[in-house]
C-alpha cells in the first residue's frame, strides 16, 4: 500500500496578514518601494516649482555707457524669462540711449539715458539668436555714437 501525504496551508483571510506572510516567506518587503516612489514625486514636485519660479523671476543686467561704449559689450539672458535692464550714463555731458530693434524677435527698444542719470527698462526675450544693441544718438558734422563704437551684443539663450 502506497503511503500519501496530504499537506495543508492554511492563508489568512485578512489581507494585511495575507501580506505579512507573503513577506515571511519571500524575505521582502514593499516598504522601501514606496518609500522610494514618495520620495522621488516630492523631488520632481519640489524640481518644477524651482523651475517655474526661476521663469518669474527678472534676470537683472546693467549696462554703464560712457566714453562711447557699453560696459559690458555683451549679455546673455535666458528667452522666456523677464529681464531688468539697468543702464547707467556716467557721462557727465553726453546724453547716450539703448537702442534694440529686431520686429522678427520682438524687441523693440530705443531708451534715451540723460547724462549722468540711471534708466531702467523691462523687457521679454522670445527669441533665442544673437541681437545688437547700440546708441543711436549724433552730433551735427560728427560721427554717430554707433560709429564710434558704442554697440553692443545681446545673447539670448
Amino acid at each position: 500500500m502506497a503511503y500519501t501525504e496530504n499537506v495543508v496551508t492554511e492563508t489568512s483571510q485578512n489581507p494585511v496578514m495575507r501580506h505579512h506572510e507573503a513577506t515571511m516567506k519571500t524575505g521582502t518587503s514593499r516598504k522601501p518601494v514606496v518609500l522610494m516612489l514618495v520620495l522621488a514625486g516630492a523631488f520632481i514636485i519640489q524640481a518644477l516649482a524651482f523651475q517655474a519660479s526661476a521663469e518669474d523671476t527678472p534676470q537683472a543686467v546693467t549696462l554703464t555707457l560712457g566714453d562711447y561704449r557699453f560696459d559690458p559689450d555683451s549679455i546673455e539672458v535666458r528667452s522666456g524669462q523677464p529681464v531688468t535692464l539697468t543702464l547707467i550714463n556716467k557721462d557727465g555731458i553726453t546724453p547716450h540711449n539703448f537702442s534694440l530693434q529686431d520686429t522678427k524677435a520682438g524687441l523693440d527698444i530705443d531708451t534715451s539715458v540723460s547724462a549722468g542719470s540711471t534708466s531702467v527698462i523691462e523687457f521679454t526675450p522670445e527669441q533665442p539668436g544673437s541681437y545688437t544693441f547700440y546708441c543711436n544718438k549724433k552730433l551735427p558734422f560728427m560721427k554717430s555714437h554707433r560709429a564710434r563704437g558704442m554697440e553692443g551684443t545681446l545673447l539670448v539663450r
